[in-house]
């Protein structure tokens, strides 16, 4: 799967908000310029600098990941998620993200859920869903992402090959529908076949019953005193 990484830059005016944290300003500029491992011992003082800037924790986030130590990526990004009020989604979404990559594919299928549930439109979120949940095996509701997100997205460059899998994928549950009747069918005719023996035996104790009647010697009578 190509994994898209949440792209977080709200360049514009960025700096004059943050102007406060000459830490954050020049990490932020670093981050940009897409140098991670200088960014990051700037944005690490920024957070101890300003615990509550959300931004931060996202920044940090994504350069611990581009760093190859996604745990690192899911902590803070679990520290930022206690503090964020705007943009929740991208947490859930990057932390997402980061299970996917320690193959925790139920972990991350959780995140991006709570990510589409924080903002509906998330396109991203449901392509990444709609690969966690095949990773599972689970063909309907990857199918009914895949389907979500080319409605949300509907030129992506990605569609002919979303479509191509989805194509495949429906082969697939055809050919599993068609297997399970055939063993369902199967199934019943080993039914069938017990039933007619089950229904044999009960004739044979029918008249094992009458003739053991028949057999049987008179009444032996016995008084009952009071």
């Amino acid at each position: 799967m190509k994994r898209i990484l949440a792209v977080f830059l709200f360049v514009t005016g960025a700096t004059a908000l943050f102007a406060a944290s000459d830490y954050f300003t020049r990490g932020e500029a670093l981050f940009v310029q897409n140098k991670p491992q200088d960014a990051r011992p700037l944005l690490e003082s920024a957070l101890t600098d300003d615990p509550s800037n959300e931004k931060t924790y996202l920044y940090l986030g994504i350069i611990y990941q581009q760093l190859g130590d996604t745990q690192k990526a899911i902590d803070v990004l679990k520290k930022g998620l206690d503090v964020s009020t705007t943009y929740k989604e991208l947490f859930y979404y990057n932390i997402g993200n980061d299970l996917y990559a320690q193959r925790d594919f139920a972990g991350a299928e959780a995140m991006y859920s709570s990510a589409v549930g924080a903002r509906k439109d998330l396109a991203e979120g449901y392509l990444n869903r709609a690969n966690a949940r095949l990773k599972q095996q689970n063909l309907d509701g990857s199918l009914s992402d895949y389907a979500y997100f080319l409605q949300l997205a509907p030129q992506d460059p990605q569609r002919p090959a979303i479509e191509k899998l989805m194509g495949l994928l429906r082969k697939v549950q055809d050919q599993k529908e068609a297997a399970r009747q055939a063993e369902l069918a199967r199934q019943q005719a080993l039914l069938n076949d017990v039933q007619k023996g089950l229904t044999n035996a009960g004739d044979s104790t029918k008249n094992l019953s009458v003739e053991s009647i028949n057999g049987q010697t008179d009444p032996v009578n016995v008084d009952i005193k009071d």
